[in-house]
């Protein structure tokens, strides 16, 4: 670096120094000066000469350009007080090349804040961090900035030195590009977006106007069914913003209130678009007088009043437009959200004549679902501004990143090295949660019984779902009935739904009420949705009102308030209230209790024990009992439901798990009772582990179960395994008050209370069933205690278990197997509840084709296939057929399957057969290709046929 200095003494021409009276003043003043010279340079490339606006402070008559505001009195300036005086003096490059400019001081009584020179703002210090780059002849005006704040009266003699060199002291390029910023904004949230394409309507790959793409794994679809869209190779991201010179195209509303920006960097990157396109300042107008959906003005969070009212706290002016012809030319930046309405060729001229003059366009696209989207008109206005883009009528869909919903993608995928400005980390919109603390927010939309949106003090707007029930769904949402214990009747329970939601209506709607949170359970859940408590003016807590009120059902998580909750739900229960008043576990059919032919292991571990009943196909034992012990231990957590096909998964309805596990329960212990699961210890945030709420389906094989006495088995969820409330392990007496206890793999470790409670309970003839995995070898260790407690031999091993070979789906970490000791445990390999003999016909599910070939409602029809599986022929007369809705078909009078038979129900038209019957639709398939449940229910009213898939 080339340097050259110009030394500039306070005091030095007087030789008496600057001095500090004793007087204070609150501002600066033009009688009160300080003394400062500048050594003369004959050589030097740069002048200094008096300013303008106070230059009459300088005196350049001498050898050295003097600074004088000691005042003719000679007091000087005041103590305690800050002085500043703009364009004091003028400095010019009067070299052939541009130069950077800067100072530095030198001083023993003032720090390095407190005497400055600066050129616009007296807080920005003319220092190397902030240097002015001069061109050849430019000038630049330098104020005076003083603080004598902690400064004795005296006189002082600091230097200040001016500094110039051809490069930036920060050593920065100014024709380098901007490297990617340290601290970018989070990931973006992109609500019902539509993807780009460029200018000949092909799929935009010019990644110079693209700052952000969906993530490698999104697609696009033609959700409208028009036939319109633009497919993206696989191999290519899809962009969702574009900016060619001062046009923007974005995708989606991107920024409409109900984003959540306390998560996501919407608002932060969008701000500091408008920065870089339009300096820090302007007026935005937004448009609405074309029929847009998306207001300025609160519109149930379909809105951008939280952005305007960010944007101008961060200085623009943003304000709504109802004549965009009459109101650009007072605008510097105009937002169009899709017009339903197109823009007149007037209107159009208007536009490209505003990008003309400098003005900035934000063109605010959204996904073609249910064809709510403006694309041909939004293109009209990018083809009419010769842009390089255009918009894509599809929709951006991410299975992999998204806030719950594929059609609610997230990323990440930004281009910081083309636009690093635009992901600088800033303030945003938002309120930033403390899991500690309480906040007063008001109720503004009951969506169910379970679910609301909320508005913060702020104006933030967010959504509670309500944390620790689970109320019945509404609408056209598929419910499980295999969480509700006893209830088998999907419409009923619908109904049940409307009544919870009716009810959470009465107590919230319009409520101001306070909100806080689970420390064990997080701020959020997989939706994004906040996780709260809401308690009532009356200083009630909703969620445990409506759990009282039998409108919800507990949800079985790790919620340290889980155990208080599941002993009000036991009384609702008892009682009949609300949604138990159509419950009836006693009244639940058999299922699923076949042979046990194969079983399958996600992720197991080996293990060993003193009799080992099940082993892989390569002979790795994959479950150990010890009966002496009341003992189990299984290499996998094997009723974990997400392998249901009704869960997406790919069905496990051939593997023999759930009689098997009962059966194995059966072997190691007589007890009798609920089975229950514990979820307190991580489980039910580990995708390998099992809680009550991962275990649904076992739920309903349990209740079809009726060993003994005992009218149906229970399943229930303890968070606390030591402590009341909650179900219990023992009785008053120390008699088992359950059957066993599964225990899968903890996340987090037992207290010694815990540990001894479930000792205590094996001791008294509970059986405990330890579910190992493969998945976090690490948290297998928190079984120790538990099993030294024990005296057991049984033990979970840290080895993994594969097989290439013999699997589900061709996943080697999901290992299949037929490899039983059936001569030394045959027990463990039938049906728990043995067949009754005189039992006549029986009806089973075979298959649903759901997604036939062409319109599900022409041939090949959609269908679903019965069979008679019992020993006798089937009257199906008063037999009905129902889906997850409330659509429903009955057997014609008289129609009988014999044994063995099937019969295959069309949803369309025809003509019903002895083995073909047809449902009748004509206008809706009845099945959904996304999933459904197949209910029967036979002329007694009792569910026979309760399957998902």
């Amino acid at each position: 670096m080339r340097r050259r200095t110009i030394l500039l003494g306070l005091g030095a021409a007087t030789g008496t120094g600057a001095a500090l009276g004793t007087g204070a003043f609150s501002t600066a003043s033009a009688d009160r000066q300080v003394n400062i010279s500048v050594a003369d340079d004959a050589n030097s490339f740069l002048a200094l000469i008096p300013g303008e606006e106070n230059g009459q402070f300088t005196d350049d008559s001498g050898d050295a350009l003097v600074i004088d505001i000691s005042g003719d009195d000679g007091l000087g300036v005041g103590v305690d007080t800050e002085y500043t005086f703009d364009d004091i003096v003028e400095v010019t490059n009067n070299s052939q090349d541009p130069t950077f400019v800067w100072t530095t001081i030198g001083s023993a009584a003032f720090n390095d804040d407190q005497l400055t020179l600066y050129t616009n703002n007296p807080e920005t210090p003319l220092s190397d961090a902030n240097a002015v780059e001069l061109g050849a002849g430019e000038s630049v005006s330098v104020g005076l900035y003083l603080d004598t704040t902690g400064i004795e009266s005296d006189e002082y003699a600091p230097t200040l030195t001016i500094e110039a060199a051809d490069d930036d002291p920060n050593g920065e390029d100014p024709d380098e590009e901007p490297a990617p910023p340290t601290e970018t904004i989070p990931s973006v949230q992109l609500d019902s977006v539509s993807s780009l394409l460029d200018a000949n309507q092909e799929p935009l790959t010019d990644e110079s106007i693209i700052p952000i793409q969906a993530e490698p794994p999104a697609v696009n679809s033609d959700e409208d069914g028009n036939d319109d869209a633009v497919s993206y190779p696989d191999d290519v991201d899809i962009p969702v913003v574009a900016v060619d010179g001062s046009v923007v195209g974005v995708t989606g509303p991107f920024v409409a209130t109900d984003t959540n920006f306390f998560e996501f960097g919407n608002e932060e990157f969008l701000l500091n678009l408008y920065d870089q396109l339009l300096g820090g300042t302007g007026t935005v107008l937004h448009d609405e007088s074309h029929g847009q959906f998306y207001t300025v003005a609160p519109n149930d969070g379909d809105d951008f009043q939280a952005f305007g009212e960010y944007a101008e706290t961060n200085s623009y002016v943003y304000e709504v437009t109802d004549n965009i012809e009459a109101d650009l030319s007072g605008a510097d930046a105009v937002v169009i959200t899709s017009p339903s309405n197109g823009f007149t060729e007037s209107e159009l001229t208007t536009l490209s004549g505003f990008v003309d003059g400098g003005g900035i366009v934000f063109l605010h696209d959204q996904s073609d679902f249910n064809n709510f989207d403006a694309t041909d008109n939004l293109n009209e206005i990018a083809t009419e501004l010769d842009v390089d883009f255009r918009f894509n009528d599809d929709q951006v869909l991410d299975d992999q990143n998204n806030t719950g919903a594929p059609f609610v993608p997230t990323t990440a995928n930004f281009n910081t090295e083309a636009f690093p400005e635009l992901f600088v980390d800033r303030d945003g919109l938002g309120v930033e949660l403390d899991l500690s603390e309480t906040y007063e927010v008001d109720v503004t939309d009951v969506a169910d019984g379970d679910t609301v949106d909320i508005v913060f003090e702020n104006g933030t707007v967010d959504t509670v779902r309500i944390v620790g029930i689970d109320t019945p769904e509404t609408g056209d949402t598929t419910e499980r009935l295999q969480e509700y214990e006893g209830i088998d009747d999907g419409p009923a329970l619908k109904s049940e739904g409307d009544d919870a939601t009716n009810y959470a209506v009465n107590e919230l709607a319009g409520e101001t009420v306070t909100l806080s949170f689970d420390e064990g359970e997080g701020l959020r859940g997989n939706f994004g949705r906040l996780l709260g408590f809401l308690e009532l003016p009356d200083g009630s807590v909703y969620n445990e009102q409506v759990i009282e009120a039998g409108e919800a059902r507990v949800y079985d998580s790790g919620l340290s308030q889980h155990d208080a909750y599941w002993d009000l739900e036991q009384d609702a229960r008892a009682s009949g209230e609300g949604i138990w008043e159509i419950a009836d576990q006693a009244a639940t059919d058999e299922r699923r209790d076949d042979p046990v032919d194969e079983l399958f292991f996600p992720e197991p571990v080996a293990v060993s024990g003193p009799e080992e009943p099940v082993a892989s196909e390569d002979g790795e034992s994959l479950v150990a009992v010890d009966p002496d012990a009341n003992v189990a231990a299984v290499g996998g957590p094997l009723i974990e439901e997400s392998f249901e096909a009704g869960e997406g998964g790919p069905g496990i309805r051939a593997y023999g798990v759930f009689p098997f596990l009962t059966n194995v329960i059966d072997y190691v212990s007589d007890a009798t009772g609920p089975v229950i699961v514990d979820g307190g210890h991580g489980q039910f945030a580990a995708d390998f582990a099992v809680s009550a709420e991962d275990a649904a389906y076992y739920l309903r094989y349990l209740e079809g179960q009726a060993p003994g006495d005992e009218a149906f088995i229970d399943l229930e969820g303890v968070v606390d395994l030591a402590s009341d409330p909650g179900p219990d392990l023992l009785a008053a007496d120390g008699t088992p008050a359950a059957r066993a206890l599964i225990l899968s793999t903890p996340t987090q470790a037992l207290s010694s209370a815990e540990v001894t409670a479930v000792a205590d309970f094996a001791a008294a003839g509970g059986a405990v069933i330890l579910l190992g995995s493969a998945a976090d070898t690490d948290a297998l260790s928190n079984f120790d205690p538990v099993v030294s407690e024990l005296g057991t031999d049984v033990e979970l091993t840290d080895t993994a278990v594969t097989d290439a070979q013999n699997n589900l789906t061709g996943v080697e970490t999901v290992p299949t197997t037929t490899n039983f000791d059936t001569a030394g445990f045959s027990e463990l390999f039938t049906p728990f509840t043995a067949d009754d003999p005189s039992a006549g016909g029986s009806l089973d599910l075979v298959t649903v084709n759901e997604d036939t070939e062409g319109d599900d409602l022409a041939e090949p029809q959609e269908n679903v296939v019965f069979e008679n599986s019992g020993d006798s022929a089937l009257d199906l007369t008063g037999y009905t057929v129902s889906d997850a809705t409330s659509k429903e078909y009955q057997f014609p009078d008289g129609f009988t399957l014999q044994s063995g038979a099937q019969v295959t129900l069309y949803s369309g038209t025809g003509d019903d057969m002895e083995a073909e019957l047809y449902w009748g639709q004509s206008a809706r398939a009845i099945w959904n290709n996304g999933g459904d449940t197949v209910n029967v229910i036979d002329d007694t009213g009792t569910t026979v046929i309760d399957e998902s898939y």
